[in-house]
């Protein structure tokens, strides 16, 4: 019996282990790329967004993420390759946009991924990822039940944050403070309130053999 919240959405027809692969090569790809590779593969990701998710579903947490994002621009230019910098040239500000770009599509492909994969799925496709290590003798199912009931969570604390009131004072500290304490109560309220449910994880067969080309097809492209 777990305390749960099952998301609910569409379904990629992609074999879950293939889906939560095809994430991961994503995200390391994207720290790693160039540029002109990131360009590329933009307008893929936005076309693929579109089609199975809504802009519109992920705008607030994005929303909620700017000044995040613009410390992050502030801070890069500002110290861009190590080395602080007063003036920054036309290069060194396109390069700390690119890195916030990269941030907002990771967040994008992560709401992507929990809004259109269930948890059963998640926790399933870890599993049979982990199959080497239980063959090693290494009990793996509890390690997958976390990490798949983490990404859950985070997208139940988001639905929350989004049903907070708004705050009224002048004082921006004020204003975080008093948010933080409503979100923890409604977190506390949330967990209490939340009755257990079964879980029923299925047991994944293998990926069809022609889907493991939009993996090897990612790592080709990213190697570029």
């Amino acid at each position: 019996m777990l305390p749960i919240l099952i998301p609910k959405g569409g379904n990629i027809n992609l074999h879950p282990a293939i889906r939560l692969v095809c994430f991961l090569i994503l995200v390391t790809g994207l720290l790693v790329t160039s540029q002109t590779m990131l360009l590329i593969i933009l307008p893929f990701f936005l076309w693929l967004f579109k089609r199975h998710s809504t802009f519109s579903s992920v705008w607030p947490l994005l929303k909620r993420l700017r000044w995040l994002f613009l410390s992050l621009l502030i801070l890069n230019l500002a110290f861009l390759n190590g080395a602080p910098t007063l003036i920054p040239n036309l290069t060194d500000f396109l390069q700390a946009l690119e890195r916030i770009v990269v941030l907002i599509i990771i967040v994008m492909a992560a709401h992507l991924l929990v809004s259109t994969t269930t948890i059963q799925e998640i926790i399933a496709a870890l599993q049979w990822w982990f199959i080497p290590f239980n063959k090693l003798g290494l009990s793996t199912e509890r390690l997958a039940v976390r990490l798949a009931l983490v990404l859950d969570t985070v997208q139940a604390v988001q639905n929350l944050y989004t049903e907070l009131s708004p705050t009224t004072s002048s004082h921006p500290l004020k204003n975080i403070s008093e948010k933080v304490a409503e979100l923890f109560t409604q977190v506390m309220n949330h967990a209490e309130t939340t009755p257990l449910r079964t879980l029923d994880v299925p047991q994944l067969s293998k990926p069809p053999i022609i889907q493991w080309c939009y993996p090897i097809l990612m790592l080709v492209l990213f190697s570029l």
